[in-house]
């Protein structure tokens, strides 16, 4: 990792001054923690374009502008907001990283099942947090990025609020839980932080959805760390529709224990500059999925790190992202599968498509492998490229114009992507979010 400091002065300065204030009452444990990060931060600052896993995204613009923290969130009203809750879906609304309990709704709970925000958590339920706090972090870390990176530190100093989800033993939430992250003000530095438990044998579906009102620039800086247990079942999605003046970087660590089932999905449309890592830590015959679709416009930089640590042997990964990069914009995909030596019989399949709709856009895809065991099978392709003319070409001879025939090779080429999503009404949203950029005449979506 480089040496930032000097120039990232403002946020050493801003990370050791008001760590330590963000809650009146906090466990010991959890004041190390963040003592700890702000050290960390302070001797390796923001990651730079000398590290190899952030060579394709510059973060100057970041650094420039020297966000402020929230004290105190903007007031909403539930029809602020409503447009973005998923119909069916229980909802935790935090704004401007603080929870909101009364944009917020919940269904009634199974027995010890926690669903709460974690400033609440850290108060209440320390000692049951505690054993999970950053460690699925550690489990992901490997030679690439033996401690982490600034933007973790960052966040485990400052977060101010997120969620805490405890699943207990064979439970199941009887409705999915959406948690909606609203930004709302200029020059904001928001950092949350979610901690999802699912012990042995429970089951969940869990949303996050990120959305801005404001035009101004902002940055998201947000953590998920999940851990599932023999036998669970988490199917875990991730929405980012920030406003395109906005900054995002987030981070998904999971890890998975002996026969835990996991799948992983991320959406990217908006933002002027998104990252978004995703890791996965597999134990013993578990199962991970991992799908992505993200889509850039005008100067967008759209940044995907995936990395998926086969550390036990039977373990299945399935991993398939696609973009589509218009105008100038810039998509990023970065795929990593690590099979250690004791991971035998490993399965793992990665694959990236991509598809450029003009001259000046760009894409970088990096998929590697890294394979220390013998019996194995692993497999990873990419592909990037342009709409077939002949294809354009047979649509317009059956009566499209050329927009809408390109528009319908675009659509369905990222509609294989929607079809993968089991949750309906997520699906519909991101449904939304394709037909409003590559429209199709006289379509309605109830027939897709």
């Amino acid at each position: 990792m480089s040496n930032n400091k000097g120039k990232d002065l403002y946020y050493q300065d801003l990370a050791s001054s008001i760590s330590s204030e963000l809650y009146k009452e906090i466990p010991a444990w959890l004041t190390s923690f963040r003592e700890d990060s702000v050290a960390k931060f302070s001797t390796d600052g923001f990651p730079s374009l000398a590290d190899e896993q952030w060579r394709y995204t510059n973060i100057a613009q970041i650094e420039k502008s020297q966000f402020k923290l929230v004290t105190e969130p903007a007031s909403l009203q539930l029809a602020d907001i409503q447009q973005y809750f998923l119909e069916g879906c229980d909802q935790l609304v935090f704004v401007d990283g603080f929870y909101q309990q009364q944009l917020s709704s919940l269904s009634e709970l199974p027995a010890n099942t926690l669903v709460m925000p974690i400033s609440e958590a850290l108060a209440e339920q320390a000692d049951l947090i505690e054993p999970y706090f950053g460690q699925s972090i550690k489990a992901n870390a490997d030679i690439h990025t033996p401690e982490g990176h600034g933007f973790k530190y960052f966040n485990s100093a400052l977060f101010s609020d997120g969620v805490f989800v405890y699943l207990p033993k064979n439970a199941a939430l009887a409705k999915p839980l959406q948690l909606v992250f609203i930004a709302t003000q200029d020059s904001a530095l928001i950092n949350t932080r979610n901690v999802i438990v699912a012990k042995a044998g429970s089951k969940a579906v869990i949303t996050e959805t990120y959305h801005g009102l404001t035009d101004q620039a902002y940055l998201t800086n947000a953590i998920t760390e999940v851990h599932v247990e023999s036998n669970a079942s988490l199917s875990h999605n991730r929405l980012q529709t920030e406003t395109e003046q906005a900054f995002h970087i987030g981070g998904v660590y999971s890890a998975l224990d002996a026969n835990a089932i996991y799948k992983q999905a991320s959406y990217q449309f908006g933002a002027k500059l998104a990252r978004v890592e995703v890791h996965a830590d597999l134990g013993t015959a578990s199962d991970c999925e991992l799908n992505g679709l993200y889509i850039g416009h005008g100067e967008q930089v759209l940044d995907n790190h995936t990395r998926l640590n086969h550390r036990m042997p039977h373990a299945i990964s399935k991993e398939f992202y696609k973009g589509i990069m218009d105008d100038k914009s810039r998509g990023i995909f970065q795929g990593c599968i690590i099979v250690a030596e004791q991971a035998q019989k490993t399965d793992a399949d990665m694959g990236n498509r991509n598809l450029l709709l003009s001259n000046k856009a760009e894409i970088d895809a990096k998929p590697q492998l890294e394979i220390y065991a013998d019996d194995v099978k692993c497999a990873h392709g990419v592909t990037i490229g342009q709409l077939d003319e002949e294809s354009v070409f047979y649509l317009r001879t059956r009566g499209a114009d050329d927009q809408s025939a390109r528009n319908m090779l675009t659509f369905a080429f990222a509609n294989e992507m929607v079809e993968r999503i089991e949750l309906a009404p997520l699906k519909s949203r991101v449904l939304d979010e394709l037909l409003q950029r590559f429209p199709q005449q006289g379509m309605k979506k109830e027939w897709l």
